[in-house]
């Protein structure tokens, strides 16, 4: 199964950067515009079962997409899965580790199947590949920006 690794070190502390990303709201201010993201429905702040529900649209198709997140360790990591959505199977692991210099260093690990059917022979593995690795460089780039603007 494909899967995708990126670390970010953010220069907010550990329950700084956990809180930040336990609100689903917070994943528009880190999307590329392009995805056209929109939170169709959600909690404010995540816990073990919590669903939420995003549409976004890409390359003219638009998309539906609900998680649930199947872990949750406060202060230390974790899982949201896809019940609904373009992939196969979608696994996001959002692991935070305290820095000595009081910052966060935030793994992030995508265990992933591409779409099946017609969206399967244009999104392949190497595609989504490089698909993660843009939206990811854009995301690492929006958290330096908010984090040093005090967000």
């Amino acid at each position: 199964m494909p899967l995708f690794e990126t670390t970010d070190k953010l220069t907010v502390p550990l329950d700084g950067a956990f809180d930040f990303f336990s609100r689903p709201a917070n994943l528009l201010k880190i999307s590329p515009p392009e995805l056209h993201f929109q939170l169709v429905d959600g909690p404010e702040v995540l816990t073990l079962g919590s669903r939420f529900t995003l549409q976004g649209r890409r390359w003219g198709i638009v998309q539906r997409i609900v998680n649930e997140v199947i872990v949750w360790e406060p202060g230390s990591h974790f899982v949201d899965v896809q019940h609904a959505g373009p992939f196969k199977k979608w696994q996001h692991t959002h692991a935070f580790e305290a820095l000595p210099d009081g910052g966060t260093r935030l793994i992030d690990r995508i265990e992933y199947e591409t779409p099946g059917g017609m969206l399967g022979l244009v999104l392949t593995v190497k595609a989504v590949q490089r698909e993660l690795e843009r939206v990811f460089a854009y995301r690492s780039q929006q958290l330096s920006r908010l984090f040093q603007n005090g967000e």
